[in-house]
């Protein structure tokens, strides 16, 4: 990487709270259900190789979560700090949890943006992925139903 202080490491517990102020700083990542630590803990504990954090020094400054079903991998948070942005770390962050998420066994791979988030948007464009036109989301509020 450019700077020297700065690696790629497995996301611990310990680094929930700071993984939740950065998300929380970034306009057009959604935090909601599912981030709070308790879930963010368990989430972690499942996924250990894919869920990063990159560090300078010992400062966070970008993360990402993947996840993998058996069948597909899902990456979600891919963010790096707005003051380390344009050094190649969030495609650095990237290309290793898909790598990870190859060496488990996903042959494809999802993930989700917002349609206002053009940042994010581009970014996976340059990556070369692909917008999918020819699906669309259903989601299920456990805690808006009563089924």
């Amino acid at each position: 990487m450019a700077d020297a202080g700065c690696k790629i490491e497995r996301a611990k517990e310990l680094d929930i709270n700071l993984m939740l102020d950065l998300w929380n700083s970034i306009p057009g990542l959604g935090v909601g259900q599912g981030d709070e630590k308790k879930s963010l803990e368990v989430f972690l504990a499942r996924n250990p190789a894919t869920c990063l954090v990159l560090k300078d020094n010992e400062q966070l400054i970008g993360t990402v979560l993947g996840g993998f079903d058996g069948r597909r991998g899902y990456i979600y948070h891919l963010a790096v700090h707005p003051d380390y942005r344009g050094r190649g770390y969030g495609e650095k962050l990237f290309n290793h949890v898909i790598q990870e998420l190859k060496r488990l066994g996903a042959l494809k791979i999802h993930l989700f943006v917002y349609g206002d988030n053009h940042t994010a948007i581009s970014f996976y464009q340059s990556q070369k992925w692909e917008l999918r036109r020819d699906i669309q989301v259903f989601s299920w509020d456990a805690g808006k139903s009563d089924r």
